[in-house]
């Protein structure tokens, strides 16, 4: 079973001050006018100013691998050791990436002043606790950066700014975001058109590279738009990672082999960011080969055709498409791969409309409701061909819900959803068994 997930959308209300740092450079940018002010002493509480320069040289310390520059902005002190030993273990990891970005924007200092004073009174210092937004991007794979939020508590320790804290907020629904590199060391394996990222031994993430090596160019010969035609793939060694990386709210558990994630897509460029396929390895090996490889070009598909995929998109659209794709090539005849539905049709259960969100979404029929799905994404192809399925998919995902098919419908076969669904039904009772 395969899911398209997506990060929730970043809201942000306020930009008083953004800090870049590129690769050789770093610079800050003042969107607002800002009192600065610095202290020789620890006893003011730092500037928003000097969090700003701190952030552009932590950045700039990442993409040039100086590590003693990093570990210079972090709190040494006693009171901070967790922290501190969690950051230096994360830029190890970190500038072994291929990096093509890596910056952090400052967003707003938090209103919460009674967490500000509880930092303070537990690292023995003024502290002031900010939003930033991590913008990071992998060469290939990330045409924009993916961002991220974090919450950060700054100190000042011998008259310099120090990071001390990502956790002042966490009780208050203000948790820093934590990537791959945050959950132990990083294993890291180059396939020919993947990266895959994860915590095993390398002959555990070996194969992942090889089904999306072998994932890629299938995709590709059926999506024929613009796509990186790149896939990083991380594979998560805990269950706390796995959340960390699809989100609390997911409906994706441990059980799930593989799923597409990305960020929220930009509303003017229509680039989707930080786009990621989730491969938990022992559930993908619990499959056949033939199941690893529809699982992977189902989710591969999701990351090719993500640019025209939107809210609109319908759900059977969006996860008939990828099984198509995925399907294509299998050797598999249509009652084993859909082997629920044909079960279903022939103690006489024909479904009577097309799968919705909540079909595919939740319930012990979600097999069989992307079974449907499939199908009738495979007799759109057979009536208009691949190419015409591809101008279905992209027409489907311009209008507004359920109205968006039959537009789509009525452009690629000049019919109405209705007559579509009629033939539909039809087309599963040839493939599958009569329906008693």
């Amino acid at each position: 079973m395969s899911r398209w997930l997506s990060r929730p959308a970043l809201v942000v209300p306020n930009r008083p001050l953004r800090v870049v740092a590129a690769a050789g450079s770093a610079f800050l940018v003042l969107l607002g006018t800002l009192t600065a002010c610095s202290s020789g002493d620890d006893s003011s509480a730092p500037t928003l100013r000097e969090i700003g320069s701190l952030l552009a040289r932590h950045g700039k310390a990442v993409l040039t691998h100086d590590r003693s520059a990093f570990l210079a902005g972090l709190d040494g002190s006693a009171r901070a050791t967790a922290f501190w030993r969690q950051q230096a273990a994360e830029f190890d990891n970190v500038v072994r990436l291929p990096l093509a970005g890596w910056s952090y924007h400052l967003e707003a200092r938090t209103r919460d002043r009674a967490a500000e004073a509880a930092a303070g009174t537990r690292l023995h210092a003024r502290a002031v606790v900010v939003e930033l937004e991590l913008h990071y991007a992998l060469r290939r794979a990330d045409p924009v950066p993916s961002t991220h939020t974090l919450w950060w508590t700054f100190v000042r320790r011998g008259g310099h700014v120090v990071v001390a804290g990502d956790d002042a907020l966490a009780d208050a629904g203000g948790a820093s975001w934590r990537g791959p590199w945050d959950f132990g060391r990083l294993t890291i394996v180059r396939g020919r058109t993947s990266l895959v990222l994860g915590h095993a031994d390398a002959s555990v993430l070996r194969p992942v590279a090889a089904a999306v090596d072998d994932a890629v160019p299938a995709v590709s010969a059926v999506w024929p738009r613009p796509w990186t035609k790149y896939v990083v793939a991380v594979v998560p060694g805990s269950s706390e990672e796995l959340a960390a990386e699809v989100g609390p709210s997911s409906p994706v558990t441990s059980a799930v082999a593989a799923a597409a994630i990305s960020d929220p897509a930009n509303t003017v460029s229509g680039a989707v960011p930080g786009q990621r396929l989730i491969v938990n390895p022992d559930a993908l090996a619990r499959l056949s080969a033939v199941g690893e490889r529809i699982v992977v070009r189902h989710e591969v598909t999701h990351i090719a055709a993500a640019r025209y995929t939107t809210d609109a998109t319908p759900a059977w659209v969006r996860e008939g498409f990828a099984e198509y794709v995925g399907n294509l090539g299998s050797g598999q005849p249509v009652t084993t791969a859909a082997a629920e539905l044909a079960a279903a049709v022939a103690k006489g259960g024909l479904p009577r409309a097309l799968p919705d969100a909540v079909d595919l979404g939740t319930g012990e029929a979600i097999p069989q409701a992307y079974e449907e799905s499939w199908l009738a994404c495979r007799l759109i192809a057979a009536r208009v061909g691949v190419s015409g399925l591809v101008r279905f998919y992209v027409a489907a995902g311009q209008g507004i819900g359920a109205p968006s098919a039959a537009a789509a419908l009525l452009a690629v076969l000049h019919e109405s959803i209705a007559t579509f669904t009629a033939q539909w039904r039809a087309y599963l009772r040839r493939q599958l068994g009569p329906a008693k």
